[in-house]
């Protein structure tokens, strides 16, 4: 159980990790992509007034990507006055601090330029390596036809600026942008993976402390079950044999049957508690173990009960699948069988019906349990199986039930590798135990 704890609280630990990493991860990406492209649409802009008033940029001799806009003043690089249309509101003046002007006008650009008719004029391209210029003149095509101003384009960040003498379309490259988006997220991809790998350890470190005091919680009150249980069986054998003296110098006497009746009682509870308690203490690796006849296992105990279901006037049927072999300790499986057939023999009404399958398909081998009765309800159905629990209470009193057998079953069950529940269906509630093979 302990162990199922630590297991989960550690899920729990890295869930919300994973989570944090993920957010924080996307939010740093987000924003360097909006960042990157910000910066190209104000060089863009840049680039866009300066074409718009080339009187007032110092052409350099050696190519016009290099022009010197250094001393430019930005507060007065204003478009035209039929250019600030409500469909151009995303050119504004762009702010642009002194210092990146340079590199501004010397990066890769394309300017195409259109007359008010949508014809050709030129092109300027710094980008000849990479587009030729019949792309350029397919993608401007594509653009003209839209009404959307700015967007992208492959690798290439565009603008497009429309007045009364024309169309002017401005693409920057923005592959080095994308390129240092996509190193960022692998960085952070594989720092996160790291960093879950190193906080798994820890939280596995961290986790165990913390069940710590609860395992031994745990292991105290088994001890403690255990011992209780030892130190019991000692008085309730000298009290039910002095009473069996009495009854045979007195005679039959109701004081003293019911003495011996609440003895056996506290035996069988005595019994079941220490038997709960050594599989839950005793390694399964331990117990002795070999390869039997599961089927002829189970008839070794089942025909005994049939003289119990006849005296409650229940119809008791099996049909088990001969020589199917088992391994693991015959003992304990006997005792799942008994545990719940004698739980169905409890919960049948009389007249009713019984019912004991064992099977073996391909992948696993089934046992089932079925008995007609009252459909158990889906909340108490993984109840059944928790120690002490009794879903009727008065009458398990009277039977001697104390809500430990199906305890004691699930435990012998998964010590075994395999799997018990509960299915109410067409009248019938069935326990199936599930192995694989």
């Amino acid at each position: 159980m302990t162990k199922k704890l630590r297991w989960r609280i550690m899920f729990i630990m890295m869930l919300l990790l994973s989570l944090t990493f993920i957010s924080i991860i996307t939010a740093i990406n987000i924003w360097l992509r909006a960042d990157n492209r910000a910066e190209a649409d104000n060089n863009l802009r840049f680039l866009l007034q300066r074409e718009t008033q080339p009187d007032r940029i110092r052409p350099d001799d050696s190519h016009p990507a290099s022009e010197d806009l250094s001393k430019t003043d930005p507060d007065n690089l204003l478009p035209d006055s039929d250019t600030t249309s409500s469909r151009d509101k995303n050119m504004q003046k762009p702010n642009i601090p002194e210092n990146r002007r340079m590199e501004i006008a010397t990066s890769h650009f394309i300017l195409a330029r259109y007359s008010s008719d949508n014809q050709l004029i030129s092109i300027q391209n710094t980008l000849s390596e990479s587009y030729s210029e019949e792309e350029i003149k397919q993608y401007c095509d594509k653009l003209l036809g839209k009404s959307k101003q700015q967007g992208t384009l492959g690798n290439l960040r565009y603008i497009i600026r429309k007045n009364k003498d024309g169309t002017v379309i401005a693409f920057i490259d923005h592959t080095q942008g994308a390129q240092s988006g996509k190193k960022l997220l692998m960085i952070s991809i594989v720092l996160g993976i790291i960093g879950l790998i190193i906080f798994a350890f820890l939280s596995y470190i961290l986790s165990g402390l913390m069940v710590h005091p609860i395992e031994e919680a745990f292991a105290k009150q088994k001890q403690f079950i255990s011992d209780a249980s030892h130190e019991l069986k000692t008085p309730i054998a000298v009290i039910l044999s002095n009473s069996e003296l009495l009854e045979d110098q007195i005679g039959t006497n109701k004081q003293l049957a019911y003495i011996k009746k609440e003895c056996d009682r506290m035996h069988h509870l005595v019994t079941s508690l220490l038997t709960l308690s050594h599989l839950e203490q005793t390694p399964y690796v331990e117990e002795e173990k070999n390869t039997f006849s599961l089927s002829d296992a189970l008839l070794e105990r089942i025909l005994p009960l049939e003289s119990i279901a006849f005296e409650k006037q229940i119809t008791m049927q099996y049909h088990i699948i001969p020589d199917i072999s088992f391994y693991g300790v015959k003992e304990q499986i006997q005792q799942t069988a008994v545990i719940l057939i004698d739980n169905a023999l409890t919960y049948t009404d009389k007249p009713g019906q019984v019912d004991i399958t064992l099977e073996q398909t391909s992948h696993h081998i089934i046992f089932k349990v079925s008995n007609t009765g009252e459909a158990i309800p889906k909340e108490d159905r993984e109840k059944l199986f928790e120690r002490f629990y009794r879903r009727d209470k008065a009458r398990n009193r009277t039977n001697g039930h104390y809500g430990l057998g199906l305890s004691i079953a699930r435990m012998i069950v998964q010590n075994h590798k395999g799997q018990i529940h509960v299915e109410c269906k067409e009248g019938l509630t069935s326990f199936v135990v599930t192995w694989k093979i």
